[in-house]
C-alpha cells in the first residue's frame, strides 16, 4: 500500500467514510491528524473523540460537529447517553451556544443513524 492509500485508510478508520475522492489537497492537509495524531498510543480512540468534539464545540466550529458526531456514534465509541451528558458539561464550560450546536448535532446524527436517543433529562 502506498502512502496516499495509507492516508485514505487512516481517514476511513476514524471518520468511517472515505475521504473526498476529488480533493487530494484536503487529504494532504488532514493526513497528519488522521495518520499520525489519532494513531498515537497514549489515548484511546474514544478519548480522542471526546477531545475532538470538545475542541470543535468550544472553538465555535459547530458546523463541523456533525462530521465527527456521526462517526463517534456509528463506531460505538460513544453512546447518545454519554454524549448528552457531554453536552451538559460543554454548556457549563464552553457556553450555551456551543452546547446548543452540540445538542443539535447529536440529535441529527442519532436520527440519521436510526439510533434511539437516550437522555436522563
Amino acid at each position: 500500500m502506498d502512502k496516499k492509500e495509507a492516508d485514505r485508510v487512516a481517514w476511513n478508520n476514524i471518520m468511517l467514510v472515505d475521504p473526498p475522492d476529488s480533493d487530494d489537497l484536503y487529504l494532504r492537509f488532514t493526513k497528519r491528524v488522521f495518520s499520525d495524531v489519532w494513531s498515537r498510543p497514549a489515548l484511546a480512540r474514544r478519548e480522542r473523540r471526546l477531545v475532538t468534539l470538545t475542541a470543535i464545540a468550544a472553538t465555535g466550529n459547530g458546523p463541523i460537529l456533525p462530521h465527527h458526531m456521526k462517526p463517534a456514534l456509528e463506531s460505538g465509541d460513544l453512546t447518545t447517553k454519554e454524549l448528552a451528558e457531554w453536552v451538559v458539561h460543554i454548556a457549563h464550560y464552553a457556553g450555551w451556544p456551543a452546547s446548543a450546536q452540540a445538542y443539535t448535532a447529536l440529535r441529527m446524527a442519532a436520527a440519521e443513524l436510526g439510533i434511539e436517543f437516550e437522555d436522563d433529562d
